[in-house]
C-alpha cells in the first residue's frame, strides 16, 4: 500500500511554489497518511489565485495566493498544521465507529 502520497494540481510558479513548500514540511512532521492529499489552484478574482489542500474531497484548507516567501512559508506551515489536524481526528473517529 502507498502511503503519504501529495499530489500537484497547481497551474502557476506560485502553487509550484507553495507545493514545495508544503512538500518538506509534511516530510519534516513526518506524516505517512494512508490518503492521497491533493493540492489544487483555481484562477480566482482579476489575477489571483485559490489554493485548497483537499483530502478525498474534502477542502482542508483554502487561502488566496500572494508573490511572497514569507507568506508562502506562514500558509505551508498553517496548511500542514491542519492537514495533520484532520488526519488525527480521522484516526479518532475510526476508532469510536465500527463498520458493518
Amino acid at each position: 500500500m502507498l502511503r503519504g502520497i501529495i499530489t500537484d494540481d497547481t497551474k502557476t510558479k506560485i502553487g509550484k511554489d507553495f507545493y514545495d513548500r508544503y512538500y518538506y514540511k509534511y516530510n519534516d512532521i513526518g506524516i505517512n497518511a494512508e490518503k492521497i492529499v491533493t493540492i489544487g489552484e483555481e484562477y480566482s478574482f482579476a489575477r489571483n489565485t485559490s489554493i485548497t489542500i483537499s483530502i478525498d474531497n474534502e477542502v482542508i484548507y483554502e487561502f488566496l495566493a500572494r508573490p511572497d516567501d514569507e507568506f508562502l512559508d506562514a500558509v505551508a506551515e498553517e496548511s500542514v498544521n491542519a492537514t495533520f489536524t484532520y488526519l488525527k481526528e480521522k484516526e479518532k473517529e475510526r476508532k469510536y465507529f465500527t463498520q458493518y
